[in-house]
């Protein structure tokens, strides 16, 4: 019989949300699978708003939209499985990280965190489950964490609202003017199953991150079959080194206005079934405030075994620089789409250097491996042709793919590999 051992919070919103923590084997609704003998369910909904621990010796059931309120912090100990319940619209789960909350999620190489859903019969001490396969997407929200760093919103705001939750929903706001400010930490953590839609066209990727600063430590983070994005970030300024992104439905990583932070050693692939077959797409500022920053991504791959697809899709004002990166499987290289993103590229402030793609996938290598979609294009071919080069295999460029041995799900399944 269920056991009832803490009631924290209630807080008024729109249809009321509770913050409640319960232990038992059903929770009315629930269809979690049998836990190894030992080990408690602990279910949990909306607000967290003190400091609360969440343990490797327990499981825990996201039943709807968990929140980790402003001044709280929430710490996951490393080895922590967390599962998600079913559900789509307003009776989705996801765990938002509010404005001036924190996050301390510090996994490791040997024990990751694990975000799943409910419908994964994986146990505390295992990497994967056998009740859910690559295919299966959108079974869930995903995880948000939202900051008080630069965004580039539309018609000069310096706040918005983040995809995926309700408008009347604030703690959805993110944004701000401290490109310095400080999320908590996220690191060696596998994010499985997600992306199920809140609104038609309107999903929750693996990761989203608004406005997020740079004092942010986010690193060796998994995605595996989003219903959506990989990850999306939206403004904000921090890092994230150490990204594999497995089988999403939509693109492996998308940025958004003008997210000025620095993406290393990454590695998205493609593998069929959800597997879109789009790596990136990047965008720049939608608004007239914050307007100057860049986005540095460098050292990757992009791997695509299910169509041709297209690699990088570069548009609305994208503005950074792209290195290093291994490309393979895709017919069309980088599309720089309209005058803005092209007036950039001619302009240098939009590269794409010292990258590699096999040759043999491309359709037109006359076209230098890019597909011009306007006026100033042409200009820009030779230029950038002559920065990359073609290849069979991978030389410099490429992701290290050993630092997601050992802890990630695309590791063990053996599909991290140039």
């Amino acid at each position: 019989m269920k056991k009832l051992f803490n009631s924290i919070f209630l807080f008024a919103l729109t249809g009321g949300l509770l913050f409640l923590t319960s232990c038992g084997e059903d929770d009315g609704g629930s269809t979690t699978p049998p836990v190894t003998p030992g080990t408690e369910t602990v279910v949990v909904s909306g607000f967290i708003s003190q400091n609360t621990t969440w343990t490797a010796d327990n499981m825990y059931e996201l039943a709807g939209y968990v929140v980790v309120d402003s001044g709280a912090t929430l710490t996951i100990e490393a080895g922590t499985v967390i599962k998600a319940r079913t559900g789509s619209g307003a009776a989705s789960s996801a765990l938002v990280v509010a404005r001036n909350g924190m996050i301390n999620a510090q996994g490791s190489a040997t024990s990751p965190i694990i975000f799943t859903s409910v419908l994964d019969d994986i146990q505390p001490g295992e990497l994967v489950g056998s009740s859910l396969s690559v295919d299966d997407a959108g079974l869930w929200g995903g995880v948000i964490i939202l900051g008080n760093a630069p965004v580039s919103t539309g018609s000069g705001d310096t706040e918005g609202q983040i995809e995926g939750i309700p408008s009347d929903y604030t703690f959805g706001r993110y944004g701000g003017s401290d490109a310095a400010d400080n999320s908590g930490v996220f690191s060696y953590v596998s994010i499985r199953h997600n992306g199920t839609e809140i609104a038609p066209d309107s999903e929750i990727q693996g990761l989203t991150t608004g406005g997020v600063g740079s004092g942010t430590q986010i690193d060796h983070i998994e995605i595996v079959a989003s219903d959506d994005d990989g990850v999306e970030f939206f403004g904000g300024a921090h890092d994230i080194t150490h990204l594999l992104v497995v089988n999403h439905a939509d693109d492996g990583i998308d940025l958004d206005q003008n997210y000025a932070g620095t993406i290393s050693n990454f590695f998205v692939t493609h593998t069929g079934g959800k597997g879109s077959n789009a790596g990136f797409e990047f965008d720049g500022p939608e608004g007239s405030t914050y307007t100057t920053g860049k986005y540095t991504v460098q050292n990757g791959t992009l791997k695509n075994t299910g169509g041709p697809g297209r690699a990088m899709t570069l548009k609305s004002g994208s503005q950074g620089d792209i290195s290093g990166v291994w490309v393979t499987g895709y017919g069309e290289f980088v599309t720089v789409e309209g005058g803005s993103a092209n007036g950039n590229f001619a302009a240098g402030d939009l590269t794409v250097s010292g990258c590699e793609f096999n040759s043999a996938d491309i359709s037109d290598l006359s076209m230098g491996a890019i597909v011009p979609e306007g006026a100033d294009s042409a200009a820009s071919i030779a230029s950038f042709a002559a920065a990359n080069a073609t290849a069979a295999a991978p030389g410099s460029s490429g992701a290290t793919t050993s630092e997601f041995d050992g802890w990630t799900w695309g590791a063990s399944a053996g599909l991290v590999q140039n």
